[in-house]
């Protein structure tokens, strides 16, 4: 079931009931890395959770929707402030953990069993490529994180940049240092008008429509599907297998 969201800034139905499309030969596709294009099970989240433990005495017991659309550094402040943690300062000890968790992580997620790449992801992505747009990732993981769940997929080579959670405290601002980064990388200025993030979160939507960005987002837990709806998205799809759909839908005026 595909589901279009008020407010929306290109309407499915003014593409199938005029069909004016316009050509948009330059769009820059941002994709999000958990639950959008893999599934990256329990490893990384659990830990997080035992790294934590390991500095306050205590869990966090951290739970999905602690991470999900959150960037690595925002995870931790808010497990640490959770806990009440006072023993030194609260910046340096989330960067002390984000100095060790790749290492750590590393040793883990490759052998997860749980982890897995979502299929109609990488065919969007394949697509967007063949239209000759281009794709950047844009991902709330430290950028080491991100490199070993994506290489373990053949996915890290598939995107012109990446913008990470070390390059910005939150979504809202990543949005942002991508436009910085797709100027740096592509020459040329991409305006939000021609972005699009595809995700998977309440927190994607809302980081896109904070900055003028066409979302496209896929409710992978239909537990989040209310979260989602409630920040706006351009569109919201229960999955993304309907890629011919969605290319016209890319292009609509």
């Amino acid at each position: 079931m595909w589901h279009s969201c008020a407010p929306c800034f290109f309407s499915v139905r003014a593409v199938y009931s005029n069909l004016i499309v316009h050509n948009r030969t330059k769009q820059l596709i941002l994709f999000d890395i958990d639950g959008t294009l893999i599934h990256p099970g329990t490893v990384a989240r659990k830990l997080l959770d035992k790294m934590v433990e390991e500095v306050a005495n205590a869990s966090p017991e951290l739970q999905v929707d602690d991470v999900a659309g959150y960037t690595d550094p925002i995870i931790l402040e808010t497990a640490l402030e959770r806990l009440n943690f006072t023993d030194g300062s609260l910046s340096d000890t989330i960067e002390t953990i984000l100095s060790n968790y790749p290492d750590r992580l590393e040793k883990l997620f490759n052998d997860h069993e749980d982890a897995y790449v979502y299929d109609d992801a990488v065919r969007l992505l394949e697509a967007c490529k063949k239209e000759g747009w281009q794709s950047g990732l844009l991902s709330g993981n430290v950028r080491k994180a991100a490199k070993i769940k994506l290489k373990r997929f053949g996915l890290w080579d598939s995107f012109e940049f990446r913008v990470f959670g070390d390059d910005a405290r939150n979504r809202e601002e990543l949005v942002l240092v991508a436009e910085e980064a797709a100027l740096g990388a592509l020459g040329e200025p991409y305006t939000h008008n021609r972005m699009v993030l595809v995700g998977d979160t309440a927190q994607d939507a809302i980081a896109a429509r904070a900055n003028g960005v066409r979302s496209l987002i896929v409710c992978r837990r239909p537990e989040s599907r209310i979260a989602i709806e409630n920040a706006n998205p351009t569109w919201l799809v229960d999955s993304l297998d309907e890629i011919e759909r969605i290319i016209l839908w890319l292009k609509a005026e």
